[in-house]
């Protein structure tokens, strides 16, 4: 039990650092966790000795054979001793290879990621101050290095293997953003909690290399591996037995060794399970039980705010501009998160249990735990977090800097820097958007077909029935959503399974055999009958496509009736709000007509690029690249006059939106701005870019529609209201 038992006031002018009170004992891990301890420290030693094992037994077999199995080359003649030559040398070759194989991993350099952005005591003394105050409470070395990034979440590591002492603490500054600084200190007693563990931190260090490394050789996949498979397809048939020999012994390697992985695996997470148990223990004592149960849950909101975030991210930059901090932006998202969500958060979160195979126990099992040991905490500050930080808004925008460049690999100048309040304000226009599409659309994909048309322009006025009207649209849309919803999730299918076919039937059409089970093809022999499986795909699926897309319509015809009588409201209302809502996005209506016009292009488009990535990323693996180039041309035959159609159909159409390249057309957004002097290449930009961003125009101007018809729609509830008799 800490020795804190009571809250101490702290006012906001104080040092953190007065805001600890009291001390507490470090845990004592139990017999379970001892022997338990010794007993994956034997395992995790032997799984690479029986790796080593399976090397030495292969070198050894190839050498028995080479020694004992000469008898194979007596008796041959002519083209039958070339024949046995083979039967002797190739159970060599193929081993050798294997070897080969199997040792290559050792060697295979891991990629490094991005170098973090750390911090400086002298930049931010309370920080490192901070930090050095829960080390000496836990019972932990002192970081040497902190740094700092975008992710929710906080890590402690030994940068340079498992005898350094040379500690490296990571801290997400979304965590800082989103947390007080009593949870905020226990995220941080706990990742220190791990290394208070002595024994048990360097295990777990030896543990998940360990699991990493035989990940990777069961997993990872090379040059080598690729010219042996082109090799083995390509070469003379004599060879081809022999390499393909060395593919089987590989392949079962593989095998053995995934085995192996998930042996290993099973036999740590248990005890993995265990530490995360007791440094949990260092938060609880740190920050209290009340504490640890408020952080388990807004950990998981600031997880999915961090989602939400990066879709606005990868939004805005549909339009050349970037939050300019990255932070600030999950603050807000979490702050907004609807009702609906945070319901559903909550029910997932309560519906998991820990699995066998889990490395941290589930957020049940570990609130119960902290409810059992029931400790005050010696440190119950409630400020926000960003207070140890010397300089946080500049800070988090420096991160989003790093972020943007090491880790998203973004081309851009301060010119696409904007400010993230202005993000934030039309973060919430995109969650309001959010909120009409699935209040009136609940899941029908929205781009199958179009709520307003041409026809629809300009938006019928309201009739003396419009009330009336409105319910009745209503409740027909309420009562065939659920079929629409069935029928879009069959396209979706039906879509993924053309998407598929197509890239089958290219792939077939230049010579490649494929593994028909992975494009969702019916098993088939012979490189004609792939091509002619995916041809019946393709047939059939376009077929089922278009059949579900025109199953949609009496849904669409109820929703566009709803959503007319509400516009129609719109037009003619007297109530000011409304007015204004209406002078503002009204104009919208003939882009939204135009672009969902387009909509059917860009299926076609999307469902046809995949098999030009596909053959752009096979060229090399075929004996004659020739043969690709004519398929890659093909497709972009078909790409071309799609592009051409829409670029000539939306020039005449202004972007709406701001945009870092000032005033533009809807064509000229919808274009790649990527410069490059390859046809093939521009045809693929030009293609993705188009996807990407007319798709999130279409969201972006439907979310705006629907939510004047919502307003419209309430509006009209409250005049219903009013001119009911009282009772």
């Amino acid at each position: 039990m800490t020795t804190a038992t009571s809250d101490v006031p702290v006012t906001a002018e104080s040092s953190p650092l007065d805001a600890f009170h009291g001390s507490f004992a470090p845990a004592k891990p139990g017999l379970l966790y001892r022997v338990g301890l010794g007993v994956v420290a034997f395992a995790m030693v032997l799984l690479p000795a029986i790796y080593m094992g399976l090397i030495a037994l292969t070198v050894w077999a190839v050498f028995y054979h080479l020694r004992n199995n000469t008898g194979i080359l007596e008796g041959g003649s002519g083209r039958g001793s070339f024949l046995l030559m083979i039967l002797y040398l190739g159970p060599a070759v193929a081993g050798a290879i294997l070897v080969f194989f199997m040792v290559k991993p050792f060697f295979a350099k891991q990629a490094r990621g991005p170098e973090p952005l750390t911090l400086e005591p002298s930049q931010e003394p309370l920080l490192f101050a901070f930090v050095e105050r829960i080390c000496r409470l836990v019972g932990a070395p002192t970081p040497s290095r902190i740094a700092v990034d975008c992710q929710v979440n906080a890590s402690a590591s030994l940068r340079r293997g498992l005898l350094s002492k040379d500690l490296l603490l990571t801290i997400g500054m979304p965590l800082a953003s989103g947390l007080d600084m009593r949870q905020f200190a226990g995220v941080l007693a706990h990742e220190f909690g791990h290394f208070a563990q002595g024994a048990g931190m360097r295990l777990t260090y030896v543990i998940r290399k360990i699991n990493f490394w035989f990940a990777r050789v069961v997993y990872e996949r090379d040059t080598w591996d690729v010219q042996l498979d082109h090799a083995a397809k390509n070469s003379d048939f004599r060879l081809a037995i022999v390499l393909h020999a060395a593919r089987g012994c590989v392949w079962l390697t593989r095998r053995i060794l995934w085995a192996l992985m998930y042996a290993g695996h099973a036999i740590s997470c248990f005890m993995l399970r265990q530490m995360e148990y007791d440094a949990d223990s260092y938060e609880v004592k740190l920050a209290g039980s009340d504490a640890f149960e408020s952080t388990a849950e807004q950990l998981q909101i600031l997880n999915v705010a961090s989602q939400y975030a990066h879709g606005d991210v990868r939004q805005a930059w549909t339009s050349s501009r970037l939050p300019e901090n990255l932070p600030l932006l999950i603050n807000h998202r979490a702050g907004s998160l609807p009702a609906e969500v945070r319901e559903k958060l909550a029910a997932s979160t309560a519906g998991v249990t820990t699995g066998w195979f889990d490395t941290h126990p589930c957020d049940a099992d570990r609130v119960r735990a902290a409810r059992a040991l029931n400790e005050p905490g010696v440190f119950r500050l409630t400020e926000p977090a960003t207070g140890p930080f010397a300089d946080f808004p500049e800070l988090s925008k420096a991160i989003t800097r790093h972020q943007y460049q090491k880790h998203f690999a973004l081309e851009f100048t301060d010119q696409n820097l904007v400010p993230t309040e202005e993000m934030v304000r039309e973060s919430s226009a995109n969650a309001r958007a959010d909120e009409m599409i699935r209040k009136f659309y609940g899941d029908v994909n929205i781009s199958l077909r179009p709520l307003v048309t041409d026809a629809d322009l300009p938006a019928a006025a309201p009739d003396e029935n419009s009330i009336g009207n409105s319910q009745e649209a209503r409740r027909q849309s309420a009562e065939l959503r659920e079929h629409a919803e069935k029928m879009s999730t069959e396209w979706r299918d039906a879509q993924l399974r053309l998407v598929n076919a197509h890239i089958a039937n290219y792939l077939t059409k230049a010579g490649f055999e494929i593994k028909t089970e992975e494009f969702n093809l019916p098993q088939t022999i012979s490189l004609k009958e792939q091509e002619m499986t995916a041809r019946s795909a393709i047939e059939e699926n376009s077929t089922i496509v278009a059949d579900r897309i025109s199953q949609l319509e009496p849904f669409m015809v109820t929703l566009r009736r709803r959503v007319r009588c509400a516009i129609g409201a719109a037009q003619k209302s007297t109530d000011p709000v409304l007015r204004e809502e209406w002078s503002k996005r009204s104009s919208l209506m003939p882009l939204l007509a135009a672009v969902a016009a387009e909509m059917p292009h860009l299926h076609q488009i999307s469902a046809k690029l995949p098999a030009l990535t596909s053959l752009a990323q096979n060229r090399g693996n075929h004996s004659d690249p020739t043969v690709i180039d004519r398929s890659l041309s093909e497709i972009a035959t078909d790409l071309q006059p799609l592009l051409a159609g829409i670029q000539e159909r939306l020039a005449k159409f202004s972007y709406p939106f701001p945009h870092a390249r000032g005033t533009l057309t809807v064509a000229e957004y919808a274009r790649s701005e990527k410069q490059t002097e390859h046809a093939l290449e521009r045809i693929f930009l030009d293609s993705n870019a188009h996807i990407d961003r007319l798709f999130n125009l279409h969201y972006r101007l439907l979310g705006q529609i629907l939510a004047l018809a919502d307003s419209a729609e309430k509006v009209l509830e409250g005049s219903e209201t009013s001119t009911q008799p009282a009772a």
